[in-house]
């Protein structure tokens, strides 16, 4: 039972940070239609960051929170400008390829300007370990759900108490409605960019003291960020997360119970039975029930 419980909290902290990349890469697919491959190097981007503000310039975590989380907002805004801005209106297949050019171009750059050494950052939230069923628990993974909940809380306000959150909204679910009330659908999709980024760069700060710090890093987590997103059905928020937590708890009980080699083998695997079966995701696949 102690083994259960401690790989649950495990895969719930992993799972929760799936769902955050999952939900930045499923929020531009909602909104564009389009899949934005080079996602998942946001959170390459931001553990260098916050390895260079915490550990190279020591700057107190919540600086080093707040200032990587503005630079985040900073670079979605600065790709769809000086990048995507330039194929609005070119096929999604084209928009892929962009995508996964970029991607290769950020490891790259990252790569000449850090080098290929990993680097590992301390535990932010201490190494302290709480009981709970006289299993030891480590207070950061509670920490960093707590964390992760707070932000998802704040998006989730920004989204339905605020007027330029209900024009995302409106815009990604009809964009020619949204047009005619007067919306500008051009700006909408610059939001969603820096957006995006910024879910990419908070899980790249929660993941960070977690994994090596690598140019790899996005790259490693991306196919569990893709398959959260397939599990939660692409195009749906809420699923994104229950995907997300989904992915995680398979991933963590298989490598405690099964082997941690066959763990890759078995999520993805699950990830291919529901595309088989639930095309649309298991979320919307209940949804659509009722």
């Amino acid at each position: 039972m102690g083994l259960f419980l401690l790989q649950l909290v495990n895969g719930l902290t992993l799972g929760i940070i799936y769902g955050l990349g999952a939900l930045g890469f499923t929020m531009v697919y909602k909104a564009l239609r389009e899949l934005n491959f080079a996602h998942t190097d946001t959170i390459m981007i931001a553990a260098f960051l916050m390895y260079t503000f915490s550990v190279t310039l020591g700057l107190p975590m919540y600086i080093t929170f707040s200032v990587v989380i503005i630079l985040m907002l900073f670079y979605g805004l600065l790709i769809e400008k000086v990048i995507f801005k330039q194929f609005r209106k070119a096929s999604p297949l084209t928009f892929m390829l962009v995508s996964i050019s970029l991607s290769s171009v950020v490891k790259n750059i990252g790569l000449l300007l850090c080098g290929p050494e990993p680097r590992s950052l301390p535990l932010f939230l201490g190494t302290q370990k709480i009981s709970i069923i006289d299993t030891a628990i480590p207070l950061s993974n509670l920490y960093i759900l707590l964390i992760a909940l707070f932000f998802l809380g704040v998006f989730q306000l920004f989204f339905t108490k605020t007027k330029f959150g209900l024009s995302i909204r409106l815009a990604s679910e009809d964009t020619e409605t949204a047009e005619l009330m007067g919306i500008k659908v051009l700006h909408v999709r610059v939001a969603i960019f820096a957006i995006t980024s910024a879910l990419g760069g908070i899980a790249g700060l929660l993941v960070a003291p977690l994994f090596s710090v690598t140019t790899e890093l996005g790259a490693q987590l991306a196919l569990k960020i893709f398959v959260s997103a397939v599990v939660g059905g692409v195009g749906d928020l809420t699923g994104a997360i229950a995907g997300g937590m989904l992915v995680g708890i398979t991933e963590a009980l298989t490598a405690a119970f099964i082997s941690s080699n066959y763990k890759d083998v078995i999520v993805f695997t699950a990830g291919i039975i529901t595309l088989a079966f639930c095309p649309l995701g298991i979320f919307r696949r209940v949804v659509n029930k009722h």
